[in-house]
């Protein structure tokens, strides 16, 4: 008799659950679901050449059918090569996020860009679109070249950080002067 009172109060409470405890469930399972690896490192290839290598000491993947995204909480470093294999630049930063199908990493904290010429990017956000192969941000960045720094707010450059420019550029700047010795000032 007992049993039966049980499953007779085990039916009526499913019969009283709605659809929006339902569907609180189904999130919350979805939001559980994660992916999580230590000390990764990751090629990117194209065509069996290698362009690039990220490692990290911690990787975190959020496989949500919505919008995947791969989190890197305690920072990474990454190397971009050109065709030949040859180092193209350098990048590192405190924290990164994938978003998957967006194609879209950002990077926050700390964010360091070396490239083959030396010059050296510094800022506290980049974003990398790989779809549009450039990198960007909104924020202020400091750039050092050839013993100068450039400072602004906003940046564009293409992936390896060889053609770029502030958007919003603040401060001294040197500039060439192009006339000869020998040249009028008309």
């Amino acid at each position: 008799m007992f049993i039966a009172i049980v499953i007779a109060g085990f039916f009526v409470q499913c019969r009283n659950a709605d659809k929006s405890d339902l569907e609180s469930y189904i999130k919350l399972s979805e939001d559980l679901s994660v992916e999580r690896v230590e000390y990764v490192v990751i090629r990117y290839t194209d065509s069996a050449v290698v362009k690039a290598t990220i490692e990290a000491p911690e990787m975190i993947r959020y496989p949500k059918k919505t919008e995947p995204y791969t989190e890197m909480p305690k920072g990474l470093f990454a190397t971009f090569y050109d065709g030949d294999g040859n180092v193209d630049s350098k990048l590192s930063a405190a924290y990164g996020i994938n978003y998957e199908d967006k194609k879209l990493i950002k990077l926050t904290d700390s964010v360091r860009v070396v490239n083959v010429k030396g010059e050296e990017l510094k800022s506290e956000e980049l974003f990398w679109d790989q779809k549009e192969k450039k990198i960007y941000t909104n924020k202020f960045v400091r750039i050092v070249r050839n013993g100068e720094t450039l400072r602004g707010d906003g940046f564009e450059s293409n992936e390896n950080f060889t053609k770029y420019r502030i958007l919003r550029p603040a401060g001294p700047v040197t500039v060439q002067d192009n006339l000869l010795e020998d040249e009028e000032v008309q």
